[in-house]
Formats: structure tokens, C-alpha cells, sequence
């Protein structure tokens, strides 16, 4: 079977493109920036960090990489290449996407809502059988503050916290909208914050809460707006930021490795089905503004995060930090998600594993986060 995949190069792209070429054996075309040859040394650098291993010789050969994107007519290749990959391809994952959360509207607009436009365009030439795939969010819930959100609802009656969140609800829009006019099939999953804990690759994707510790760590540190740095002070001497966010607002986060084997359990190994399936990927247990707090604290004595509703006069890394995570310090939810469709495909799946302490600690350690630099990377575009 001959599969595409968009968003490859991405945290979560990535994870199930090593996936399908290496549990699955399928063949996978990837569409990216780039030239083909730049693209593919790219993509084997990026699987080779977040795996920790190099693919085999087997396995790289059912890999193509084509020089196009999402945005574009014809995903930006050319009529010929067009024509062949959709008359192949009998299953489309769609994982590209700005994951920019502080992002302009036309610019998180144009890739998330107009770049899945295209690739259900691209669907239309293919084959009836072939399965689309969209990679979506847990946000489109937007500001639905308290209660259970069930699987198939999406409706935009409450408002959006952020451009993104609305532009990934039209995204989702349409996909339904595609899957009822065709009678095709369609799988939406909407994974919440997924998180990793282990050491990466210095080339692997960043994942959220190694962003937010890497930028919170590096003031901590090295000093940021207003605090002097530590050569400058004595490294026992308080540091104190005020975040502008309830200590029991509750985040969903989500481990990789469960987050991945259920995309693949939902989007890949179940029946097919005219219409629309949607699934949250997401973890039983919410994490609170607290828990992460605490633990980031814990990585450095003489920090102390206060948790508040607003912020009064904040200093100058105060405000640096809370335009860096919008992600964060901009949701107010005590909500909880319905996982009865995962669930019921699932089975013989363990839940993922609990999020700890220890576990928060290991994920927002920078030397998780997969960026190698040791400076923060607030939020940015999922390469496409």
C-alpha cells in the first residue's frame, strides 16, 4: 500500500511516518518543502533523532520524498506527479499544520484551514477506498471552559481562545463537509498536548512542554528581561515570575508513545466506514497549572512560579514569558474529553502512563525537548 503523508517532519508526523515505514512496511510519499534530495536527508535526520536509530536499508527504500506544498494547487507538484500519486495512494495523512498559537490569522488560515482544502482536493482524484486521515486538536473545543467534550462535537457557539484554534475548527469543517458530499471516509483525530520524556536527538521536533521549560530554564539560568544574569547574582538568590493563570486550570497532556500507537490503532487498523469518525487522543487523568509549575520549579532552586488570574504591573520577563507561551497562560479550562470512540478501538491497549511528577520533570527537562541549542523555541510553524 502506498500511503502519503503531509506534516513528516513534524513532532507528531514524524513519529508515525517511522511507524508506517517500519511496523507497517507500507511505502510512504512525503510532500515538503524543499528539493526532493534536501527533503529526504531532512526526513532521515528527523527519524533518525526521534527513534535513536537509523533506518534500515529496507525501510529507506519505501520512502519518497516529493518537493511540493500544502498550500498550493496541486499541492505545488506538477500535473504528471499530480495525477501518479493520487491514482497510488490509498491512504492520506494529513499532519501538516502552523502550530503557531500567538500566529496571525491569515497566516494559521492559509495553512490549517486552505491547506487541508487542498488535500481534500487531492482526495477527490483518488480512489474511493483510499482513507483520509486529518490530524487535528483537542482546541477546536475552543472556549468551552468546564464539563465533558464528546468526540463528534464541534461547533463554534462559544468562541475560539486563539486564530488557531478556529482556523483548525474550519479545518475540521471541511472534512466533514468533504466526507458527507462524497460519501467517503474520514478519520479526524484530535490529540491533546503531547508530551515526551526521554533524551531526543539534537534534530528531533519540539514538543510543547520542552518548549515552555527550555524558555522558562533559560531565565532561570542564564537570566531573561529584568533579571540579572547568574554569573551575576548569587545561584541561590529567588527568582520570582508571576504567570497569569489559575493554579487548578487543568491541561491535557498526553505521552507520545500512547498517543501514536492509538493514532495507528483508530486511523489505520479499524474497518472502513462511509462518513465521518472522530477521536480523542488524549490522556484519562488532567494535569493541573500547579503540577507543572511544581515541577519546573523543582528543576531550579530559587525559582518560585506564582499562579494567579492576572498578572498587575508585570516586570519584564514576566511579559516575555507570557507572550512566549500563549499555549498556556492563555486557557482558563477545567474540562475533561470523552474517549468512548478511542476506546472502543483501542482495545488491548494500556492507558498511557501516568503524569507524575517525575514524568512532568523528565518532559520539561531542555534536554528532552529535542532542540539542542539550549535556547528557547517559543511556538513555531510544524515544518510542512
Amino acid at each position: 500500500m502506498t500511503f502519503l503523508i503531509t506534516g513528516a517532519t513534524g513532532f507528531l508526523g514524524s513519529r508515525v511516518l517511522f511507524d508506517l515505514l517500519t511496523t507497517y512496511r507500507h511505502d510512504v510519499v512525503t510532500v515538503g518543502r524543499g528539493s526532493p534530495a534536501s527533503l529526504r536527508a531532512r526526513m532521515l535526520t528527523v527519524l533518525e533523532a526521534v527513534s535513536g536509530r537509523s533506518l534500515l536499508a529496507e525501510e529507506r527504500a519505501r520512502l519518497r520524498c516529493l518537493s511540493g506544498d500544502v498550500t498550493h494547487p496541486y499541492l505545488g507538484l506538477t500535473p504528471a506527479l499530480y495525477g501518479w500519486l493520487a491514482a497510488e495512494c490509498q491512504a492520506v495523512w494529513h499532519c501538516a499544520g502552523d502550530i503557531a498559537l500567538a500566529g496571525e490569522r491569515q497566516r494559521l488560515f492559509a495553512v490549517n484551514t486552505h491547506g487541508t482544502a487542498e488535500m481534500l482536493a487531492f482526495a477527490d482524484k483518488t480512489d474511493p477506498s483510499c482513507r483520509f486521515v486529518h490530524m487535528s486538536t483537542m482546541a477546536v473545543a475552543g472556549k468551552v471552559s468546564a464539563g465533558v467534550i464528546l468526540e463528534d462535537y464541534l461547533s463554534d457557539a462559544h468562541g475560539f481562545e486563539t486564530h488557531y484554534d478556529e482556523s483548525k475548527y474550519a479545518a475540521e469543517k471541511l472534512v466533514r463537509e468533504w466526507a458527507e458530499r462524497h460519501g467517503r471516509e474520514a478519520i479526524v483525530l484530535r490529540p491533546s498536548v503531547v508530551a515526551y520524556d526521554r533524551k531526543a536527538g539534537a534534530n528531533a521536533p519540539s514538543h510543547p512542554l520542552g518548549v515552555m521549560g527550555q524558555l522558562i530554564g533559560t531565565i532561570a539560568r542564564t537570566g531573561g528581561p529584568g533579571i540579572p544574569a547568574s554569573s551575576e547574582r548569587s545561584p541561590a538568590a529567588e527568582i520570582r515570575l508571576r504567570l497569569p493563570v489559575p493554579a487548578d486550570v487543568t491541561f491535557n497532556i498526553v505521552p507520545d508513545v500512547y498517543a501514536v500507537q492509538a493514532m495507528l490503532r483508530v486511523a489505520h487498523d479499524s474497518g472502513t466506514t462511509a462518513g465521518v469518525r472522530t477521536f480523542h487522543i488524549v490522556h484519562p487523568v488532567e494535569t493541573s497549572a500547579r503540577q507543572i509549575a511544581t515541577a519546573i520549579e523543582s528543576l531550579h532552586p530559587g525559582l518560585s512560579l506564582c499562579l494567579d488570574d492576572a498578572v498587575v504591573d508585570p516586570t519584564p520577563a514576566e511579559t516575555f514569558v507570557a507572550a512566549s507561551l500563549p499555549g498556556f497562560l492563555n486557557f482558563r479550562h477545567r474540562r475533561t474529553y470523552d474517549r468512548t470512540n478511542t476506546l472502543a478501538l483501542t482495545s488491548g491497549l494500556a492507558d498511557p502512563v501516568p503524569l507524575d511528577h517525575p514524568y512532568l520533570v523528565r518532559a520539561l527537562t531542555p534536554s528532552s525537548s529535542g532542540d539542542g541549542s539550549g535556547s528557547p523555541r517559543p511556538e513555531e510553524p510544524v515544518s510542512l
